[in-house]
């Protein structure tokens, strides 16, 4: 098969022929129709990286069941249309039956490229972790399940009350998730700020209520808006000072849910947020039921993320694509399609 096979920080992808993934025990090949690319993936392939050379990352796919491994066929069969977490557990254990492998001690993932990605024409996938999609979703939608399920995780971890005021910090596919799930779950107002108004636009038609530009005194801002200080702020850009600025916009005993992956160290107050009684949440990624509940609201049309999608690119021009999201202009989500554009 083909991939963008990954040669080391700092250089970029390329595209060569490898061995497609042969598929174990509760796995299934996956035919990739799409595979979104998330900043995660940018951060991987920079210095530091958990990645090896030679390895296929990618994370946000979707596809075609092509073969199915032991175990599997009862459930699954091949031409279902699937989506799937980007985790493979033993299967077994308390975490996988309960539909979260991310905490499985034997998990693998394609984030890092321990399983080969959905940069390829092909990705092995658990049959446990995958969900079945309805004929009313089209590949594109399929292909941003994953970053809804993110966002849609962040707000649950939330707890958001019913008219709850919250403002989302960032303007990227993360942040943007949490703009559709506050509104599904029914927050009154969805402010997002962001350092410039490049995002406003799509967040507007997402659900966000008002954009505030970081050129502005937030805080004032938001209040002249909403009445008061946010209830929930969620922090998805993922850089450093940014948690501190999150403390200091919270209302008192409100709460600052974390779901940017900073990966460089920060220096925060604590006394700042002891001082409100603030609630410190992190949230990571998703478990089977954010996966199910996302494709569930788009299959129904609840949700309709495709505004989010700026750009698919083949996998001779993929490379090119990948390097140029590192000085982002227009794009939000770059959608890969391997095998050429699906039907």
């Amino acid at each position: 098969m083909k991939a963008a096979v990954f040669q080391g920080a700092g250089q970029p992808l390329v595209v060569q022929s490898i061995d497609t993934p042969a598929v174990g025990a509760g796995e299934m090949l996956l035919k990739v129709k799409y595979c979104g690319v998330c900043g995660t993936d940018l951060h991987y392939t920079e210095e530091g990286t958990p990645v090896a050379p030679g390895a296929v990352i990618g994370h946000e796919f979707c596809g075609e069941v092509a073969d199915v491994g032991p175990g599997v066929a009862d459930h699954w069969k091949v031409g279902d249309r699937a989506v799937s977490m980007p985790f493979v557990g033993c299967g077994a254990c308390a975490s996988c039956l309960s539909g979260k492998p991310i905490w499985c001690r034997a998990m693998r993932t394609h984030a890092t490229g321990q399983i080969s990605g959905g940069f390829a024409e092909y990705t092995p996938i658990g049959a446990t972790g995958s969900v079945k999609l309805p004929d009313g979703v089209s590949w594109e939608e399929a292909a941003l399940i994953e970053p809804l399920a993110v966002g849609l995780h962040g707000v649950r971890r939330a707890r958001l009350d019913a008219g709850a005021n919250v403002l989302i910090v960032g303007a990227g596919p993360v942040a943007l998730g949490v703009v559709v799930w506050a509104k599904v779950l029914g927050a009154r107002r969805i402010v997002v700020t962001a350092r410039s108004d490049r995002g406003a636009a799509m967040a507007v038609s997402l659900g966000a209520t008002d954009f505030i530009t970081g050129d502005k005194d937030v805080r004032r801002e938001f209040r002249k808006v909403a009445g008061g200080l946010p209830d929930a702020v969620f922090e998805c850009v993922g850089a450093p000072g940014v948690l501190e600025q999150c403390i200091a916009l919270a209302s008192i005993r409100g709460q600052v849910v974390v779901l940017g992956g900073c990966m460089r160290p920060d220096v925060v107050t604590p006394a700042a947020a002891m001082n409100k009684e603030l609630n410190l949440v992190f949230s990571l990624a998703y478990d089977l039921y954010d996966f199910e509940v996302a494709v569930d609201r788009v299959a129904r049309g609840v949700i309709d993320p495709s505004a989010m999608i700026t750009d698919r690119v083949d996998l001779a021009s993929f490379p090119d694509a990948f390097e140029a999201l590192r000085q982002r202009t227009h794009q939000c989500k770059v959608l890969l399609s391997p095998g050429g554009r699906p039907r």
